[in-house]
């Protein structure tokens, strides 16, 4: 039996002849498969399964089970973000890519996303990423943030004794009230044909310490887990 680890390539594929398919193509051989099989994964697509029974049911069993998951979300295909969210919610390591003339959606847009395209040294840079963070994946066993374990963090803080994992809870809280005002904004801003001047990172760049009774090792947790940093009191 053989030990070599799986990656599950959850992406568009559209049909034999298409430009999707082109794409997905080409991805597979001249970026990702490049990439992992230096450290020992083989590659498997959904198209690629020739096992009986549910395609559906294997799909998810793939994006479940398999070691490696890199979800390709350039198109934004809903298929891909509905088995990105299952391979979320298991923990395991994944990765994202996209065309680097597209935008990452809003919700996981600070979650790191490799861009890529089929130029020569653009492609090289791709899989010099992929190879970066698969070393990553082996060295130390990296948590996988994503909206799904932050929400199990959020749940489990909420319902904490320790006043430090309330404090926390109550931070969250703010930020995503924060953050869907911004998005709400924003979209608003686009509708109307107005120029976008504000961003999620701007917008979380700093917080008042008063507005929150946390020790300075706290403070910097946050700071560290979630990019927030605090304003210094002034002195008066």
């Amino acid at each position: 039996m053989s030990d070599q680890k799986e990656c599950f390539v959850i992406c568009p594929i559209g049909s034999e002849g298409s430009e999707i398919r082109e794409r997905s193509d080409k991805l597979m051989e001249y970026i990702i498969t490049d990439a992992v099989s230096e450290f020992g994964y083989s590659t498997l697509r959904s198209d690629e399964m020739s096992e009986p029974g549910s395609i559906t049911s294997q799909i998810i069993q793939k994006t479940i089970e398999s070691e490696l998951v890199i979800a390709d979300l350039t198109n934004h295909n809903p298929n891909v973000f509905y088995e990105l969210a299952l391979r979320h919610a298991t923990a395991k390591p994944y990765i994202q890519l996209i065309d680097k003339k597209q935008s990452i959606p809003f919700d996981i847009s600070d979650l790191r996303t490799i861009n890529y395209d089929f130029d020569v040294q653009r492609a090289a840079n791709a899989v010099d990423e992929i190879k970066e963070h698969l070393e990553t994946i082996e060295e130390k066993e990296p948590d996988f943030d994503n909206p799904i374990s932050r929400s199990a963090d959020l749940k489990s803080w909420r319902e904490s004794e320790d006043p430090s994992e309330q404090n926390f809870a109550d931070i969250l809280d703010g930020l995503n009230s924060l953050n869907k005002r911004i998005d709400k904004l924003e979209s608003e801003m686009s509708n109307s044909g107005t120029q976008q001047v504000l961003s999620s990172s701007s917008a979380f760049e700093s917080f008042d310490p008063s507005d929150f009774d946390l020790s300075e090792q706290e403070r910097e947790e946050i700071k560290e887990e979630y990019g927030v940093s605090f304003k210094r009191a002034s002195s008066n």
